[in-house]
């Protein structure tokens, strides 16, 4: 027997910005959205329909018991009640392309006090295509920033939903507790052993736009890519030992292919990352056990994933602003030992510029500035 009336999404443990889908045994008419058990939204449908994905009509930016109440001509179909929905404002997967680099925003990126050592910065609104950087195209140690990228490839071939899948724990403890041996262990699910996993999210993240993010080991030669919003330069080289290596560009569009995703657009929902999945992957990277290089100075819904070893602290963030999902990354090297603190006040700087130095001012026309150089 059919059941009555049956919530599709929000689904347990995913990040949702209201995107509400539902389907039941008669046409409906109204939904009633309850948060907390209490009345949130009355959203009317213009035409009763036994089927339908309504939204994204933005939720409380905080972890919320989510209550859709299905109505047809005043009477209630039914009810269903989804715990542990992170609520995102409704911007919050909206995107276009980064096409502007405000040379403002880009001025106050480069004069940034900077942590000893080396540095690099990438942001972008996703909502405004605006963006800066500094030293972007520097590849650093990639520590376990790295981590995310096998998050989204694993994602990507997974065939079940991922809270029932056998390795959901294993999943956990990599980007919650950024746990080593999780991470191994997910390398080995991806491709059956730890090289061949690693070989193939580094292909992953190349489809995705990431030019010299590499997982598996070695550093990976390359040069200045040009006509990119914000440019990828090299300013600052840091002295590598690892072979594991990311860039300030790459950790960036990497973050913001998985929040495409999100919304059923992008690389990687190309790829066959379904929203789904890809809202799971949110979830877990806003529900880190340490709050990283951004989170701190934000009221925001933050999904993040940091790095830090002796010599490098990094992160690299989904700040899911109310006027536009931001993406940050700052990334620190120092091979005498890198400062948590400096790097946290590094990336409360350029949390400053992408939230404020990214808006166009009167005077600003908005024109791109070369990327080459």
């Amino acid at each position: 027997m059919a059941v009555a009336f049956t919530v599709d999404a929000p689904r347990p443990f995913e990040a949702n910005p209201g995107i509400i889908a539902f389907h039941a045994r008669e046409p409906i008419d109204t939904l009633e959205i309850r948060i907390d058990g209490k009345r949130y939204r009355i959203v009317k449908i213009k035409k009763p329909t036994k089927r339908a994905t309504i939204g994204p009509i933005g939720l409380p930016s905080r972890d919320l018991k989510l209550t859709v109440v299905g109505w047809s001509m005043g009477k209630v179909v039914g009810r269903q009640t989804t715990s542990d929905v992170l609520g995102l404002p409704a911007v919050a997967f909206t995107g276009v392309p980064t096409t502007i680099t405000p040379p403002v925003a880009q001025r106050q990126l480069a004069r940034l006090h900077r942590p000893a050592g080396s540095a690099a910065a990438w942001t972008i609104n996703m909502a405004s295509g605006r963006g800066a950087s500094w030293n972007a195209g520097g590849a650093f140690t990639g520590a376990s920033t790295l981590k995310l990228p096998i998050l989204i490839t694993y994602l990507i071939g997974l065939r079940r939903d991922p809270i029932d899948a056998p390795e959901w724990g294993t999943l956990q403890s990599m980007i919650r507790d950024s746990s080593n041996d999780a991470a191994n262990a997910m390398l080995t699910a991806i491709g059956g052993n730890t090289t061949t996993g690693g070989a193939r999210a580094t292909a992953t993240a190349r489809k995705l736009g990431a030019f010299r993010l590499n997982v598996a080991a070695g550093y990976l030669t390359g040069q200045d890519r040009r006509e990119q919003q914000p440019p990828i330069r090299v300013n600052d080289q840091p002295a590598l030992k690892c072979c594991k290596v990311v860039t300030a560009h790459d950790l960036g569009v990497v973050m913001q292919a998985l929040v495409q995703a999100a919304g059923g657009t992008g690389p990687a929902n190309r790829l066959g990352l379904s929203p789904r999945d890809a809202r799971v992957g949110l979830w877990l990277l806003a529900h880190t056990s340490r709050p990283g290089l951004f989170d701190p100075w934000t009221p925001f819904v933050t999904s993040h994933k940091i790095g830090y070893i002796e010599n490098v602290w990094h992160d690299v963030a989904a700040v899911f602003d109310s006027r536009g999902t931001l993406i940050t990354v700052a990334l620190t090297q120092n091979n005498g030992g890198a400062s948590e603190s400096a790097a946290a006040d590094y990336g409360k700087g350029i949390l400053k510029i992408a939230s404020t130095g990214l808006d166009a001012p009167p005077t600003d026309p908005g024109r791109p500035i070369p990327s080459h150089g």
